[in-house]
């Protein structure tokens, strides 16, 4: 009984990982958030401008930056994507802090559902803080 209790013992702790999952990062690009809540539409310009309303809204945009601090690291910026009205754009781009931004593809469109906040961003000299709850890629 001993034999086979050890045995059991033995093939779980050996078996452990790939019963609990693979140690990698392949599920660190795996979606964190819901889809887009259907909030009222954003203007990019006026978040871009600092003037614009806090609240929860909706903001069609394309994804043109991704920053995400690497696991174990310690980072003075949070993580968050850069977004733009074009993939395509040399001009401004909207920071919106996000966890996991990895998990959003370059220069891809999406609905953003954001929380808008009557604050600065704190890494940065941009006017209006803006935090991401949800999102659905466009076609």
């Amino acid at each position: 009984m001993k034999q086979l209790l050890l045995g059991l013992l033995l093939a779980f702790v050996l078996g452990g990982c790939e019963i609990l999952g693979p140690d990698n990062d392949d599920n660190q690009t795996k979606r964190t958030y819901p889809v887009a809540m259907g909030h009222p539409a954003a203007d990019l310009q006026g978040l871009l401008d600092g003037n614009h309303a806090p609240g929860l809204f909706d903001l069609d945009a394309y994804v043109v930056g991704i920053s995400e601090c690497p696991p174990d690291h310690a980072c003075l910026i949070a993580d968050h994507i850069r977004v733009a009205g074009s993939p395509d754009t040399d001009g401004p781009s909207l920071m919106i802090d996000a966890n996991k931004p990895s998990q959003f593809d370059m220069d891809d469109r999406y609905v953003l559902s954001i929380e808008v906040f009557n604050e600065a961003f704190p890494e940065s000299s941009q006017a209006l803080y803006v935090r991401l709850l949800g999102y659905s890629a466009t076609d």
